[in-house]
């Protein structure tokens, strides 16, 4: 049995029931083999329940997640830095420019005076 099924994002998905995939297996193999990386999508209703992935695909997908969860840990620091600032404790641009003795209306980090971007100067 197959029945197409309209995924949330538009596409349209071919479900082939499980025991006609668990029988082709074989055959699904050889497809990956050769360069082919359709999904097989597979259910006993006429909706998806499970899908049939190359392990490329699949190795692909796991990076992808860690990425994901990479960058949402970045947010969520990032959101509780932002969440705690004390904006008292803060400087301004030009503060910290002369802090470390830069020029802030260069266009490159140039030191004010000639001196060394550490904040040294030299005569």
């Amino acid at each position: 049995m197959e029945a197409s099924y309209d995924l949330p994002n538009g596409d349209r998905v071919r479900v082939i029931d499980t025991t006609t995939v668990g029988q082709s297996l074989g055959r699904i193999l050889e497809l990956y083999r050769g360069g082919a990386t359709e999904p097989v999508f597979f259910g006993d209703q006429p909706r998806p329940e499970g899908v049939v992935i190359s392990f490329e695909q699949w190795a692909e997908y796991e990076t992808l997640k860690e990425d994901a969860e990479d960058d949402r840990r970045r947010e969520d620091l990032v959101r509780q830095r932002i969440a705690n600032h004390d904006p008292s404790q803060g400087e301004t641009y030009e503060e910290m420019m002369d802090r470390y003795g830069l020029d802030p209306d260069s266009d490159e980090l140039r030191p004010k005076d000639g001196g060394s971007a550490n904040g040294d100067r030299t005569p």
